[in-house]
């Protein structure tokens, strides 16, 4: 997620765990969005209380298509304009610099709170021109955020903060390291390649770690319940696998060569979805923002939704994953 402030509620969707919002750009006008596509297809109302994956053909992205997480069309969601394909919950962290002090300063959005509730400093930077700080985890209910710093391009240093005063809980520095990447809950953080070498897996925030994988394996995402990861690669394209990360079992893999676009999960029942891109998107060969998206179950079962689709998911793990309960 970039570094800045979530824009205002335009659309609100009904889910099973919480009001997802979604922020656009400047609409245009109703008479170019109200006539769809001859392809697009009308899936009827939006069911209430399912937990739903939406997608927009390349066609009509203004028509999304809600998919259960059995890969069914449950309904179509008709927007008056196009989206930026970001979902905003309620309750969210970010980190801002401060252009005076150099400061990089955690805040919280809560509803019934101040807007942009400042919480404290995370670290002071040499400049703001080389190095930043995202907030990639926030979770109200354990009181913990995890914050990354990006120093020339490379991820440097991870913090884990306490959300309700921004105390240093945990501070880890890298060099080489490719990419950090926290559990939905953030209990676990993955350092792939850290340091040049293998990627470790550690607790947060007492930074114990609990397993060491081949540097090859990079995790892109863990499934809710912690017990699976997706490797992936980070730096170029090969096939994509769920394994138990403790144990190493495999619980599936992608026929071809491609790259982890974008993970969602769905609380409560270890279910991955993985949009895969495919090599030509890697080297930005191609302008192609849609790509196929498959279902990963828990015990290896996989549902395949026919297609590319532009794929709008509820955030992973980030400051803005949406289910993560209420204030500190």
């Amino acid at each position: 997620m970039g570094r800045g402030i979530a824009l205002g509620v335009v659309i609100v969707v009904a889910a099973a765990a919480s009001v997802l919002v979604f922020s656009p750009p400047v609409p245009r006008l109703q008479a170019e969005t109200s006539t769809p596509s001859p392809s697009a297809h009308d899936y009827g109302p939006v069911p209430a209380g399912v937990p739903l994956i939406y997608g927009a053909e390349p066609a009509n992205e203004l028509w999304l298509t809600a998919y259960d997480w059995s890969g069914n069309a449950r309904g179509t969601l008709k927007l008056p304009g196009p989206l930026t394909h970001e979902l905003v919950p309620d309750s969210h962290c970010f980190v801002l610099p401060d252009q005076q002090s150099f400061d990089e300063v955690l805040y919280v959005d809560v509803p019934g709170q101040p807007l942009n509730r400042r919480v404290g400093v995370i670290e002071h930077e040499p400049n703001l021109v080389q190095f930043g700080v995202d907030a990639v985890e926030c979770n109200f209910k354990r009181n913990l955020a995890i914050a990354v710093r990006t120093a020339v391009g490379t991820t440097s240093d991870a913090w884990a903060v306490r959300l309700s005063d921004a105390s240093i809980l945990g501070h880890w520095s890298y060099d080489r390291t490719l990419s950090v990447v926290p559990s939905t809950d953030g209990s676990l953080l993955a350092e792939n390649g850290a340091n040049g070498g293998v990627t470790r897996i550690r607790s947060i925030p007492d930074g114990a770690v609990l397993a060491r994988l081949p540097a090859i394996d990079a995790v892109n995402a863990f499934s809710d319940d912690n017990r699976l990861a997706v490797i992936g690669p980070v730096v170029s394209v090969a096939q994509i696998r769920v394994l138990d990360w403790r144990t190493g079992n495999e619980v599936w893999h992608n026929g071809n060569a491609g790259w982890t676009m974008r993970v969602a999960v769905n609380p409560g029942t270890g279910d991955l979805a993985i949009a895969v891109g495919t090599e030509e998107q890697y080297h930005g060969l191609t302008q192609d923002a849609t790509y196929p998206l498959v279902i990963v179950h828990p015990d290896g079962s996989v549902a395949e939704i026919p297609g590319r689709r532009v794929w709008i998911l509820p955030p992973y793990a980030d400051g803005y994953y949406p289910y993560k309960g209420g204030p500190p």
